[in-house]
C-alpha cells in the first residue's frame, strides 16, 4: 500500500511537470505588444469612442460578428416586462418637465430623517453602497468580465473617498441633478423600447454620450477621470503562447481603481479575451 501510494505522488508530480512544460515560455516582445494594446483599447475611454472601444477589444471576425448579430443580441438580452417598467420610470423621473427641482425635493424628503445616521453610521452605508452597486454591475449581462472588474474597481474608489457632504450639501446635490437630467435628456429615449431598438452605431454613440457626461458629473465632486487616466499604468503579469494577462491601474482622486484584463493574440494584435467570451455566449440560438 505504501508503495503505491509513493507512486500515485511521483506520477502525480509528472503530471504536473509536464503541463507546465506544455506552457509557451514568457515572450518579452508579446508581453510588451500585450500591455501596448490593452493601453490603445482603455484609451478610447478618453474620448469616449465606444465604437472605437469596441472594434478594438475583438479579433475582426468577432467584431463583424457582434454587428451581424446585434439585433439578436439585443432582444436576447431584453429586460422582462417589470424591468422594462422600473427603466420607463426612471427615464420618466430623469427627463420630465422641472425634473431637476422634483428629484432634490424627493431626495430633502428622505434625507432631513436620516441625517443623523448619515453621520453616525456613513462607512457602514458607504461599504453597503459599493457592494449593491458591485452587485448590480456583476449581474450586468451585457458587460465583459473585464469591464465588470474595471466598473466595480471604480465604483469602489469613488465610493471610499465619498464625504457624507456629498449627500447632505443642497448646493452640491442639485448641481449633480442637473448634470443627470441633462444626460437622461440628451439620449433622446422616451422609453426601454426606444434604447432596445438602437442599431449598432446609435447604442455606442449614445454609450460614448453617455460616459462623457458621467465624466462632467464627476468633475462637480471634483474627479477630472481623463486627467487622472493620463497616468494609466499597464502590466503584463502572465504571457503564454497567444494569451496573456494585464494589471490596468491608474489615479482617481486619492484612490487607485485596479483590475486584471485578460488578453488573447490573434494576428499579432491583442484583444479583450472576455469580451470574446461575452460574444459567443450573447450570440447563441434563443430558446
Amino acid at each position: 500500500m505504501h508503495n503505491r501510494l509513493t507512486l500515485s505522488k511521483w506520477l502525480l508530480l509528472l503530471l504536473v511537470l509536464a503541463l507546465a512544460a506544455c506552457r509557451a515560455p514568457w515572450d518579452p516582445a508579446k508581453a510588451a505588444q500585450a500591455e501596448a494594446d490593452a493601453r490603445e483599447i482603455l484609451i478610447t475611454l478618453q474620448e469616449p469612442d465606444l465604437l472605437r472601444y469596441r472594434e478594438l477589444s475583438l479579433p475582426p471576425d468577432e467584431w463583424r460578428r457582434l454587428q451581424s448579430d446585434w439585433p439578436k443580441i439585443r432582444s436576447k438580452m431584453a429586460l422582462n416586462d417589470d424591468e422594462q417598467k422600473t427603466f420607463n420610470k426612471w427615464l420618466l423621473r430623469f427627463t420630465e418637465a422641472r425634473a431637476e427641482a422634483n428629484l432634490q425635493r424627493d431626495l430633502n424628503a428622505k434625507i432631513k430623517p436620516l441625517k443623523r445616521e448619515i453621520d453616525d453610521k456613513w462607512p457602514l452605508m458607504q461599504a453597503s453602497l459599493t457592494l449593491l452597486l458591485q452587485g448590480w454591475i456583476e449581474s450586468n449581462e451585457q458587460l465583459s468580465a473585464s469591464e465588470k472588474a474595471h466598473a466595480k474597481a471604480l465604483i469602489k474608489a469613488i465610493i471610499e473617498q465619498m464625504p457624507p457632504e456629498w449627500l447632505l450639501d443642497v448646493e452640491l446635490r442639485q448641481r449633480a441633478f442637473n448634470q443627470m437630467v441633462a444626460i437622461a435628456r440628451k439620449t433622446g429615449i422616451s422609453s426601454y423600447q426606444d434604447y432596445n431598438s438602437l442599431e449598432y452605431n446609435e447604442y455606442h454613440n449614445l454609450l460614448s454620450d453617455f460616459i462623457g457626461g458621467l465624466k462632467e458629473l464627476g468633475k462637480i465632486y471634483g474627479f477630472d477621470w481623463n486627467a487622472d487616466q493620463a497616468r494609466l499604468e499597464i502590466r503584463a503579469v502572465k504571457q503564454s503562447g497567444n494569451t496573456a494577462t494585464v494589471m490596468v491601474r491608474y489615479p482617481l482622486g486619492k484612490k487607485w481603481v485596479e483590475f486584471p484584463m485578460d488578453l488573447i493574440e490573434h494576428e499579432g494584435r491583442w484583444h479583450d479575451a472576455s469580451a470574446a467570451k461575452w460574444l459567443r455566449a450573447s450570440s447563441l440560438p434563443l430558446l
